[in-house]
C-alpha cells in the first residue's frame, strides 16, 4: 500500500514539473514571437530614448544660460542713458571682466549689460560727483528726541499728514482747555449760579482733558523714539532714511 502510494505521489509530481515547463515554453515563444511583444519593447526603448535626449538638451540650455557673455569692453558702453559723451568717474562706473560695475547712485541692470540711475541718488554732471538725497536717521532720531510733540521729525522727512497730527495733539488740546476755561470765566461765572456747583462740573472734564494730551503727546512720542531708532520710516518721497544712527 505505501508503496502504491509513494508511485501516485512521484507521478504527479513528474506530471506537475513537465505541464509547468510546457506552459512556461510556451509563454517565452509567444512573448518572443508576437507582433503585441516587439512593439511592445521598440516603444519603451523609444521612450527612453526621447526622455534622454529632452533631458540632455535641457542641461545644455541652462549651461548656456548659466554662461555669462561679453557685456562690455569698456566703461562708457555701460553709462546709462544721458550720459553718453560724458565722463564719470571709475568709482561710479566701471567695466570689470566684461561686466558693468556700478556703485552710488547707479546699479547695475540684472544682465549687467548696462548702469541704471540709482532712485534717491542724483549724479552732477558738471562736479562728476554723486549726492545722496535720503534724509539723515540721525537728525530724525534726535527730532524725535526732543520735538516728537511738535512733529518736528516728520516734518524733516516730509510726512507732513503724521508731523500735523503730532502738532494738532499737542496744540490742540491745550487750546481747547485754555478756551473752556475761558468761557466759563466770562459767560458762565456770572451768572447767578452757585458757585461750587460750576467748578465741580467744569474742573472734572478739564483734567480729565489734560491727562488724555498727556498720555496722547508720550504716545506719540515713544512711536518716534521707536520708529527712527530702527529706521522703519521712509521719507515723504517714499526713499528709505540713510541708516548712519549708530555710525
Amino acid at each position: 500500500m505505501n508503496d502504491l502510494l509513494c508511485i501516485d505521489i512521484q507521478k504527479s509530481e513528474e506530471e506537475r514539473i513537465l505541464f509547468l515547463g510546457k506552459v512556461t515554453y510556451l509563454n517565452n515563444d509567444v512573448m518572443q514571437n508576437t507582433p503585441f511583444y516587439m512593439a511592445s519593447v521598440r516603444l519603451l526603448t523609444g521612450g527612453c530614448l526621447l526622455l534622454c535626449a529632452i533631458r540632455l538638451s535641457a542641461i545644455k540650455a541652462d549651461s548656456i544660460i548659466n554662461i555669462p557673455a561679453s557685456q562690455c569692453s569698456n566703461s562708457s558702453d555701460c553709462y546709462p542713458a544721458g550720459l553718453n559723451g560724458t565722463s564719470v568717474p571709475a568709482k561710479y562706473i566701471n567695466c570689470s571682466n566684461q561686466k558693468c560695475v556700478c556703485s552710488d547712485c547707479f546699479y547695475a541692470t540684472n544682465s549687467y549689460k548696462s548702469c541704471a540711475y540709482q532712485r534717491c541718488w542724483e549724479y552732477d554732471k558738471t562736479s562728476q560727483t554723486c549726492y545722496d538725497l535720503r534724509k539723515d536717521q540721525r537728525t530724525a532720531f534726535l527730532l524725535s528726541l526732543f520735538l516728537s510733540a511738535l512733529g518736528a521729525a516728520n516734518f524733516y522727512i516730509e510726512q507732513n499728514v503724521i508731523g500735523g497730527l503730532q502738532l494738532a495733539t499737542f496744540l490742540g488740546v491745550p487750546i481747547i482747555i485754555l478756551g473752556g476755561w475761558m468761557l466759563y470765566l466770562q459767560l458762565i461765572k456770572p451768572c447767578n449760579v452757585e458757585r461750587n456747583t460750576l467748578d465741580k462740573l467744569l474742573i472734572w472734564p478739564l483734567n480729565v482733558s489734560y491727562l488724555i494730551w498727556i498720555v496722547m503727546a508720550l504716545m506719540w512720542w515713544v512711536a518716534d523714539i521707536v520708529t527712527f531708532t530702527e529706521n522703519l520710516s521712509v521719507s515723504g518721497d517714499g526713499c528709505p532714511l540713510k541708516h548712519n544712527l549708530g555710525s
